[in-house]
């Protein structure tokens, strides 16, 4: 499994839980896990050779996908972008990133402060890749996320990189949002 980001905390957060940290900063992340999928040929299901992408992607940034050309700048269509490259044909692609009707930052190059958001449905279209969307705070998943945690099968505690008072929630989150001090993911108590 691999995990691509641009910021090092994430990146080395990724390793630690077993994904194989893939930094945009360095290029094109859908060149670099080919070239990771070439050089590691355990990683591949049978007859995936040919193909050199994968099975399945996930999507869990959303409006607040960084540029990697430009990281202080949003690009919403570039991950979906990199996944409808990435994922191998008769795939599945999942999209649990925040899609909102309107995106509080301004709108990046092309729009999309409308919450409308360009995807190559061709390219998926033609690949015969399955698209399923999930909103991250529906209770179908919440439910289930909930059983998994208390019976031990989750543990969302291994994300978590600072534990905060309430009162510095907005300050945590600006430096969450500016990428800086190594915040992955805050727990608040009062």
């Amino acid at each position: 499994m691999y995990s691509v980001d641009l910021v090092d905390e994430r990146l080395r957060k990724a390793a630690e839980l077993g994904f194989v940290p893939v930094d945009a900063r360095q290029g094109d992340p859908v060149a670099q896990i080919r070239e990771l999928r070439r050089a590691r040929p355990g990683t591949r299901l049978p007859g995936e050779e040919e193909m050199g992408g994968v099975m399945a992607g996930i999507d869990a940034v959303g409006f607040q996908a960084r540029d990697r050309r430009r990281p202080g700048r949003e690009d919403p269509r570039q991950v979906i972008g990199d996944l409808a490259r990435l994922v191998n044909p008769t795939g599945r692609l999942g999209i649990a990133g925040v899609f909102t009707a309107t995106d509080a930052a301004p709108a990046p190059d092309g729009g999309h402060a409308d919450g409308s958001l360009h995807v190559p449905w061709a390219a998926l279209f033609n690949k015969g890749v399955t698209v399923g969307f999930g909103r991250t705070h529906d209770r179908r998943y919440t439910t289930h996320l909930r059983d998994l945690i208390i019976s031990g099968r989750a543990r969302p505690s291994q994300v978590i990189t600072h534990h905060e008072s309430l009162e510095t929630a907005p300050s945590i989150y600006d430096r969450f949002d500016r990428r800086v001090d190594g915040i992955v993911k805050a727990v608040f108590t009062h």
